[in-house]
């Protein structure tokens, strides 16, 4: 069997001035006016002799499954690499555009969205040009401090830090080196005007200072529930945490071991997620005539948020809604590692059954990936009513989830990886 070929390519996708930043509520006002830090698109491809399959991680805070769809219709018509072997994901900073619906959280540019999807295309039949022999290594590195669970104190939080690299195989030096956490990135004030990457971007840029040879990419994981400590402390805490990360992830990258068999595989499936039409009728019902608020809501009933989701669910109610929301799973093995994409704000719990069950030694779950139908929550979130439960399904224009959707998105996430 070949050995591996793997290419690396980047390009900014700093959005012009005037753009909207999205992720910090109802900031209608909340506009780019200067660049901290530019945000890029980071593609990695990688080829068996047989198969190639394609990472891509770009530095915006949703994209749409729709502008995921146009990019590997590209890649498949320029690179003939099959959709199903392309994972295109965000790496969720809020003080980046959204390139998916959200309600008043944050306005989309069709120009701009028109521009990132040709970025990421180039991005990526770029990196495939420049492929070459390599070895490649998976690892992990615990990397404890900045994460906390944010709903419950005794919440569950992942403080792996998991590395997948690339080195060449005559000079033993590393190429790139992609780390995997899951972590919030709302280290930015939700006031800043300033357009960052937040902690991911200062993480790529201090590992690439420290090995200038070596590029680096941060894919998301799942994050749901996790922020981190210093949460809207500014600048200074995005440095923190991205410094402790790269500091972490060259630890880790010296004890990686290289020589993973060269094999890829595709799989995806479809995520039945199972909706609540009923809770969702009887809140708007409530709203509209009796004018109640749910606890917690208080601050989005003004403005007409609240107004106009309850007239836009009662209409779709109206029009016989479907019991459940399909959405993409994939699976990309990478010899005797998995990368799993889901997409949307997966909670721990999640990434934790999935890992558990994974017939794979190092398994990746990536968060917002191909799309983002929004949280998918623990169950009792549900009894709490936090805000990945009974808020966000009105930012992201989704009817609520059951509390049991979280087990949906595991069977899928396991039938992938099995699929492999």
């Amino acid at each position: 069997m070949a050995g591996w070929k793997a290419g690396y390519a980047e390009k900014v996708v700093t959005p012009p001035m005037g753009v909207a930043l999205a992720g910090y509520g109802l900031k209608p006002l909340r506009r780019a006016e200067a660049v901290l830090d530019e945000l890029l698109a980071r593609a990695i491809v990688l080829d068996d002799g047989t198969r190639k399959a394609v990472l891509c991680s770009v530095d915006i805070i949703s994209l749409s499954a729709a502008l995921v769809a146009a990019v590997r219709a590209r890649v498949q018509k320029d690179l003939n690499i099959p959709p199903e072997a392309v994972m295109i994901s965000a790496t969720h900073s809020h003080s980046a555009p959204t390139a998916s619906y959200f309600r008043q959280w944050g306005a989309i540019s069709p120009e701009y969205v028109r521009t990132l999807e040709q970025r990421i295309g180039e991005t990526i039949v770029e990196a495939a040009g420049k492929a070459a022999d390599a070895d490649l290594g998976f690892g992990a590195i615990e990397a404890p401090g900045p994460a906390m669970n944010r709903v419950r104190k005794d919440g569950p939080v992942d403080r792996t830090l998991r590395l997948l690299a690339a080195r060449d195989p005559a000079t033993r030096k590393p190429r790139f080196l992609a780390g995997h956490y899951a972590l919030h990135p709302v280290c930015m004030s939700p006031e800043s005007r300033f357009v960052s990457a937040d902690f991911p971007g200062r993480m790529v840029r201090d590992l690439e200072r420290a090995v200038p040879e070596m590029k680096a990419v941060f894919f998301q994981g799942a994050l749901g529930d996790i922020n981190p400590e210093g949460v809207f402390k500014g600048v200074d805490a995005a440095q923190d945490h991205g410094r402790l990360l790269a500091e972490r992830a060259r630890e880790g990258l010296e004890g990686l071991a290289f020589g993973t068999r060269a094999e890829l595989a595709f799989a995806r499936t479809t995520c039945e997620l199972p909706l609540d039409p009923d809770e969702a009728r009887r809140e708007a019902l409530a709203y509209i005539f009796q004018g109640t608020v749910r606890k917690d809501h208080a601050w989005i009933a003004t403005g007409g948020f609240l107004r106009e989701w309850a007239h836009e669910v009662l209409a779709v109610l109206a029009a016989n809604p479907p019991a459940a929301l399909s959405c993409e799973v994939q699976a990309i093995r990478v010899g005797d590692a998995a990368i799993l994409g889901l997409p949307g704000e997966i909670y721990t719990l999640i990434g934790q059954e999935i890992r558990k069950r994974s017939p794979f030694k190092h398994t990746w779950v990536v968060g917002f990936a191909n799309g983002n139908i929004g949280y998918v929550a623990d169950p009792r979130d549900y009894e709490i009513e936090t805000y990945a439960s009974h808020m966000t399904p009105k930012i992201y224009g989704y009817l609520p989830f059951k509390p049991s959707a979280w087990e949906s998105m595991v069977e899928a996430g396991v039938k992938a990886l099995e699929g492999l």
